[in-house]
């Protein structure tokens, strides 16, 4: 191993990876080695988006900082006191105007309490004068000058005036009907007539019931009754001194009077009248017409029921009609009629609709007869007589109906097939036979059968299930019921 002394020198510029130090375990006498590029220091910012107070490092070692000094030295001063860097702050470098105000608010005010010498102009704000007599008022007399007008006298009032430009002092002066009491500190004006002479012409002009004032009222005789209107011109309308609530709508009605809406008069009383609503603008659809019970007020309360009752007849006369009507149309399709109900889940369902066809369609739900006299009713039933013998076919065009067989006898286990041509019958069609028996031979009672369906037309099936013997000659018939899949 070479001497010490002999080696070439490393500066610590060029020290790399590969350049290592020595070292022996004297324990173990195990030999090891250090990299000498770990014993050199690096730098490093720890904080995120700040300034480092490094420059870098030279010769591997030498560690460059930055200085700290103050920008401006008028605001803010540095000395290094007992290796402490000191920062303090001039407040009489501290300019104000160069300062926002707008969120810090440092300037809210001035302390009176202070010595303030002199007088504030008026180009600054202020009077710029020193003292006011008592009693004095504080009037701009001329251009950036005021001065000041003193009251004498009870009532007096500032009072513009043109030939001057500044005001002057005096006193209200009465019109007509109108009277006017000066007291101290106060001034009465009042009206001088107890009713109107004649009739009142607002020619244009409105009354104005002052609702931010309190609840002024259109009375029959003085009291707090008859007609309200508040400051967004809804009307509300209560007898007997009612509690006036806020008006929800247009037009609020609230007293002791069941009826609260009465139309027509015994003078020129009209067979009809109408509530509607006034026909909009071209290209505007219709407005539509509600009419609501009240919701429950609260806790378990039911809400209230919606009524439509007709008029009763007198003596022999008959009661009057409720009708509901689906609106016409000139070319398009007219309006339906629609009963709805609210599901147990909230949702408003149709649950009956009659369309402009008269066809009425159970939209929901089912149709349920109960305690009713005659049960299902249909009036346009027709009736149609086979010609020759089972096989010959029938035309009727109604939905129901009875078919009466020939007069023949059908023979022991034996079929017999005829075609019924019915308009109403559709593909999809279900027909519902039952057979009038009117064989008088034991045991050979007809039966009936669907065979065939098509639109139109449907074939019948009618059979003899007697092992032996025909039936009687006597006519049977078939009852039918068409039900309908679509309309």
């Amino acid at each position: 191993m070479a001497e010490i002394k002999n080696l070439q020198s490393l500066s610590k510029t060029s020290a790399g990876s590969n350049d290592v130090l020595l070292v022996t375990n004297t324990s173990t006498n195990q030999a090891k080695k250090y990299t000498l590029t770990n014993f050199f220091p690096s730098l490093n910012t720890s904080g995120s988006s700040s300034e480092s107070f490094f420059v870098g490092v030279t010769n591997k070692n030498q560690l460059n900082f930055k200085g700290i000094k103050s920008a401006t030295t008028s605001m803010l001063t540095m000395a290094t006191v007992s290796n402490n860097v000191e920062l303090t702050v001039v407040p009489a470098g501290i300019d104000l105007n160069l300062c926002d105000n707008t969120k810090s608010q440092f300037t809210k005010g001035v302390n009176f309490n202070t010595i303030i010498t002199g007088s504030c102009p008026v180009s600054n704000g202020g009077t710029g004068v020193t003292g006011f007599a008592t009693g004095s008022i504080l009037v701009a007399t001329s251009t950036n000058t005021l001065g000041a007008q003193t009251m004498t006298a009870h009532g007096q009032l500032l009072i513009g005036n043109a030939t001057t430009g500044y005001p002057s002092v005096a006193t209200l002066t009465a019109g007509a009907n109108i009277s006017i009491t000066n007291a101290a500190g106060a001034i009465t004006i009042a009206g001088v007539f107890a009713g109107l002479t004649a009739d009142l012409d607002c020619n244009t002009y409105d009354i104005n019931l002052d609702r931010a004032a309190g609840i002024s009222w259109v009375s029959g005789d003085g009291s707090k009754e008859g007609i309200s209107v508040d400051a967004n011109g809804k009307v509300f309308i209560g007898d007997s001194t009612p509690t006036a609530p806020t008006i929800g709508g247009q037009l609020h009605l609230i007293g002791n009077t069941a009826q609260a809406i009465v139309i027509g008069n015994n003078n020129n009383y009209k067979s009809t009248y109408s509530v509607g609503v006034m026909t909009p603008n071209s290209g505007t659809a219709g407005g539509n017409l509600e009419f609501y019970a009240s919701a429950g007020g609260g806790g378990n309360d039911v809400g209230g029921y919606a009524a439509l009752y007709a008029g009763a007849g007198i003596g022999s006369g008959a009661g009057g009609h409720s009708i509901i009507r689906g609106g016409d149309a000139a070319s398009g399709t007219p309006g339906s009629v629609k009963l709805n109900t609210y599901t147990t889940g909230g949702a408003d369902t149709t649950a009956l609709t009659i369309d402009s066809a008269q066809d009425v369609t159970v939209n929901s739900g089912s149709l349920i007869i109960t305690g009713a006299a005659e049960g299902i009713v249909h009036t346009n039933s027709g009736t149609v007589t086979q010609a020759s013998d089972h096989t010959t076919g029938v035309t009727l065009n109604a939905s129901s109906g009875v078919i009466t067989l020939a007069a023949v006898a059908l023979g022991a286990a034996t079929n017999a097939e005829f075609t019924f041509t019915n308009s109403t019958i559709q593909a999809d069609s279900v027909i519902l036979l039952t057979v009038q028996d009117e064989n008088t031979t034991n045991n050979a009672q007809l039966t009936a059968a669907i065979l065939g369906l098509d639109a139109g037309h449907c074939e019948i099936s009618i059979h003899n299930p007697a092992a032996t013997g025909s039936t009687s000659t006597t006519a049977s018939k078939i009852h039918f019921l068409v039900i309908n899949n679509s309309v």
